[in-house]
């Protein structure tokens, strides 16, 4: 079962992957639109917007609705969303300590420079 999870996670990541299919995830968060209106948030064409949206259906992400000459997408669990912004956070701390440490080693370098001259 943990093999089968895993295995399935490591494809729900590798979707996810692509920065477009981020934005659709983060899009839909406040709720179902149309492929007209994430086309045009998101700057993309009609083609390279529905394969998109194909594959996030494709991998359980994302769920349509049709009705008549539209489509209408949203998210099938909104704990996809939470997730990337966990990730995000992280990925925010992280940044934010590597920024740190740059400054304190810039202010080393500089009080080493001061000193030698």
């Amino acid at each position: 079962m943990d093999d089968e999870l895993t295995a399935l996670q490591a494809r729900i990541c590798k979707v996810l992957a692509h920065p477009k299919r981020l934005q659709i995830i983060y899009a839909l968060r406040t709720g179902e639109r149309s492929v007209g209106e994430l086309a045009q948030e998101l700057k993309l064409s009609y083609a390279n917007l529905s394969q998109h949206l194909r594959i996030l259906s494709e991998a359980g992400l994302v769920e349509a609705r049709h009705h008549g000459r539209f489509s209408y997408y949203r998210l099938s669990t909104p704990q996809i969303a939470e997730a990337c912004d966990l990730v995000r956070r992280a990925l925010r701390e992280r940044l934010t300590q590597l920024g740190q440490l740059a400054h304190a080693n810039n202010k080393k370098q500089e009080k080493k420079g001061g000193e030698t001259l």
